[in-house]
């Protein structure tokens, strides 16, 4: 009886250690798992960054671009415009004494 006994203690003893074994299997599979899970959370954060500053480059590459055409627009209004003043100043000047002094 008593070696049944001592057989029963060793199973149940036995069996602790595999229900401890698997308890410690689970949390290193959880924490492997937290790990891959910040890996790739990591890498999807560094791989957006990445594009985002890709973007930002060509979209600050197409407003420099603008802002040369725009400005090179605006000095050919500007010459287009001071020529035209200089070609009819005098007549403009001339119109406006006549208009005023109404002759």
């Amino acid at each position: 009886m008593d070696d049944v006994i001592q057989r029963l203690v060793e199973v149940d003893r036995q069996c602790v250690e595999r229900v401890e074994a698997a308890k410690a299997k689970k949390l290193n599979a959880q924490a492997n798992m937290n790990e891959k899970r910040k890996e790739i959370y990591d890498s999807f954060v560094s791989k957006q960054n990445e594009k985002i500053e890709e973007h930002k480059a060509q979209l600050q590459d197409k407003n420099q671009a603008d802002a040369k055409q725009l400005e090179q627009n605006y000095q050919e209004t500007l010459l287009k415009l001071e020529n035209l003043y200089n070609q009819n100043k005098e007549r403009w000047v001339s119109d406006i004494v006549t208009r005023c002094l109404g002759k």
